[in-house]
């Protein structure tokens, strides 16, 4: 009879930038002896969620298959007026669908640490059922060659053998600025999603970053002092008046001094 090993990811708590980014070039440097020179991926989180696809976070109307699937040609079928992107296969079309908002099988990435990080902290600590701060996250994944999908390719998004990460070509000036790639979740026979952190084929190799509450303002200033902000990961007009707002208004929650 096997026995099912709970294993728990490599965990670190930074309440800095420069901190930060000296547990990464420590472990890339770790990395580079064992002979593994394939990148690290990043997620910024704001809270210590699963690492699985906002689909699998919602409640269907349905089977959940066949939810996405209607869902996914009512998206294909109306969106012509609404973008000038032409996808070109379904890989094009899911992650257009991701990059606007509707729940999919992919989860968002990025090559950046800087870039993970400030997702983490962009907003202001939220808050549990009793009233306290709670702490960000930022996930590592070391990634390997075969992890990747190369293109051209005839496999589809929705009948992979296992969870892949996928390099979009760039749908928007969005993925582009924040290095942005995605994993697209394999949907088991059960029809769950299982979160990457418990996915045998990826949960040794991650790494967690705890990003203490306290530390999100500090750390957001650090950051836009490297030219890591809103305006240069969402470079519209929506990114500019985000980043105004952050340079001269207090966060509603941070305290005055």
């Amino acid at each position: 009879m096997r026995t099912k090993i709970n294993h728990q990811p490599e965990t670190h708590t930074k309440n800095s930038v420069s901190s930060f980014l000296a547990l990464c070039e420590s472990i890339k440097k770790s990395e580079v002896e064992r002979n593994n020179r394939a990148d690290f991926l990043f997620r910024g989180q704001s809270t210590d969620e699963p690492l699985k696809p906002r689909i699998a976070r919602l409640r269907p109307k349905g089977k959940l298959l066949k939810t996405e699937r209607l869902m996914m040609a009512d998206f294909e079928r109306q969106r012509l007026p609404f973008t000038e992107f032409e996808p070109k296969n379904k890989w094009d079309l899911l992650a257009l669908a991701q990059h606007h908002g509707l729940p999919t099988r992919l989860l968002d990435w990025s090559y950046s640490a800087l870039s993970a990080l400030w997702f983490c902290v962009q907003n202001p600590p939220e808050k549990n059922k009793q009233g306290e701060a709670l702490d960000g996250v930022v996930w590592l994944l070391k990634t390997k060659v075969n992890d990747f999908i190369e293109f051209p390719t005839q496999k589809s998004p929705y009948s992979l053998g296992r969870t892949r990460i996928f390099r979009s070509r760039s749908v928007s000036k969005r993925i582009l600025a924040q290095a942005g790639l995605f994993t697209c979740h394999k949907q088991m026979p059960s029809g769950e999603f299982i979160p990457l952190e418990k996915n045998a084929n990826y949960r040794e190799r991650l790494v967690k970053v705890l990003i203490p509450a306290q530390s999100f303002y500090s750390i957001r200033d650090q950051l836009n002092a490297c030219g890591v902000n809103n305006v240069s990961l969402f470079p519209d007009l929506d990114g500019l008046a985000s980043h105004l707002r952050f340079r001269y208004f207090h966060d509603a929650i941070k305290p005055l001094q």
